[in-house]
């Protein structure tokens, strides 16, 4: 008896490629998706320790935790890392019957705007204002997210963050300083500006000339949030966020400033991310970098175990009222 083996044709894999959504593949096989760390670009999907992020317009995925950690690709790659089990007959005949179906989260995907500005990020961060006293944005920061004033008005005069409106805008540089990116924030809106690069977004409030302590957040909120608690601030602290993400540009920016931070005398690498699964995730990546670069890191979690720095601001605050 002969056996014939079984082949997918180019056309019907990219047609497989092109109508199957990994987001779908996500929610039949468990994973929930985290509305307030999603965007219509970037769709966090959790189930249990495991985390994967989908992007590419549904059509790619990549994992930042648990079973997919380090792993990428498309709706094949990820219906074989949810079914290892399953034959490459059986992973194609299974994505066939799903050609089409759209994913429960795409009601959130849809009500997102599709992105009209293509203007470069560094000419849309130059028409924006400052911040003002008692403005929106400004009364976001120190009465919803309970920032102290002082903090806002030295990271508005340092450069790093200004007024959209609607959300404060924290800049993201490259190695010089021009802007490539933003986090957009505020009450009703939490994503990166579109044609972002994400680097690190920086805040400086001292007069050091070279950055001898290094502390990095997830979020610039939970950056300036441990600002305002920081006790051991040195002239030459900086404070950074990931903007949730560690992308090569990221890794980059990281690796340069603890390649300095490696040439002075008592330097400090301090890692503040969250107090939670991914937060952790990060530390562990973090402090490969700084052991790598022969630079002292230690790790530093909210006071009141807080899921983060900005929490522990606001139960602060809750507690003084």
């Amino acid at each position: 008896m002969t056996y014939q083996r079984f082949e997918l044709s180019d056309g019907d894999r990219q047609t497989i490629r092109n109508g199957v959504s990994c987001a779908l593949l996500l929610e039949r096989n468990g994973y929930l998706l985290v509305k307030d760390k999603s965007t219509r670009k970037c769709l966090k999907y959790r189930k249990d320790e495991d985390i994967i992020i989908v992007s590419h317009g549904d059509r790619g995925w990549y994992g930042v935790y648990g079973i997919a950690d380090q792993c990428k690709g498309d709706v094949f790659d990820l219906m074989r890392l949810l079914n290892p089990g399953m034959k490459f007959r059986e992973v194609c005949v299974e994505l066939g019957n799903l050609v089409g179906i759209e994913p429960e989260g795409a009601a959130y995907v849809s009500q997102k705007k599709e992105r009209e500005d293509f203007r470069s990020p560094s000419v849309r961060w130059a028409e924006k204002k400052p911040l003002y006293r008692n403005g929106k944005v400004w009364n976001y920061l120190t009465r919803d997210r309970c920032l102290p004033d002082w903090v806002v008005r030295r990271a508005m005069t340092a450069g790093c963050i200004r007024d959209g409106y609607h959300a404060a805008w924290f800049a993201h540089t490259d190695t010089n300083g021009v802007v490539c990116g933003a986090e957009l924030r505020g009450p009703d809106t939490h994503i990166c500006l579109g044609g972002s690069t994400k680097t690190l977004f920086r805040f400086k409030p001292g007069a050091g000339t070279l950055i001898d302590r290094l502390v990095v957040c997830e979020a610039a909120i939970d950056a300036l949030s441990f600002a305002a608690l920081d006790q051991e601030r040195t002239p030459g602290t900086m404070y950074v966020s990931l903007a949730g993400a560690m992308g090569p540009e990221t890794i980059s920016a990281l690796k340069a400033h603890l390649e300095d931070m490696a040439q002075i005398d008592g330097s400090l690498f301090v890692v503040a991310t969250d107090d939670d699964d991914a937060g952790n995730h990060f530390a562990d990546m973090l402090y490969d970098f700084a052991f790598e670069a022969n630079v002292t890191f230690t790790r530093r979690l909210p006071p009141d175990r807080a899921k983060d720095f900005n929490q522990t601001l606001k139960n602060m605050a809750g507690m003084a009222a």
